[in-house]
């Protein structure tokens, strides 16, 4: 298994290789139409998402947990940095479905493929995409509500 430093570098490679294949994008718009390309990576295949080698294979990781880091990122950092989630929700919400995970309680989304493994990565990459989202929302001037709806994904 490689070392934290090596999944680090490799997450901070993979974000920035995905922010290059959407440039000229600027976030959040930039994050959101991200999260929405990782998670048809994430469910390739399934659901009229287009196959796997549709992708540049260097935005590609074959750990599945790895690529749910990466498109846990995008997702904090778009639902925040639109105001659509307030920042306190977002890591609430997050630490549920880490313990949900935990717990092997977390649903399913694709019934084709199980949940990722909850990884320190992963709760690291969510907690870097709030922090990066709520910049984004405060650079734009835009509000989020005090709480939200819970998210449909």
């Amino acid at each position: 298994m490689p070392s934290i430093g090596e999944q680090t570098a490799r997450l901070n490679q993979l974000l920035a290789a995905w922010r290059t294949y959407r440039a000229p994008l600027t976030d959040p718009q930039l994050s959101c139409q991200l999260k929405t390309d990782l998670y048809q990576v994430r469910n390739a295949g399934w659901n009229g998402n287009p196959p796997l080698s549709s992708w540049p294979p260097n935005l590609i990781d074959s750990d599945d947990a790895m690529m749910a880091a990466v498109e846990h990122y995008f997702l904090c950092r778009c639902w925040v940095g639109t105001g659509a989630q307030p920042a306190w929700q977002m890591r609430a919400m997050n630490n549920i479905y880490d313990l949900g995970k935990m717990f092997g309680v977390t649903p399913q989304h694709n019934p084709n493929k199980p949940v990722s493994r909850v990884t320190a990565l992963q709760m690291a990459a969510k907690e870097a995409g709030v922090r990066d989202g709520e910049a984004d929302l405060e650079r734009t001037g835009g509000t989020a509500p005090l709480v939200a709806m819970p998210p449909t994904y």
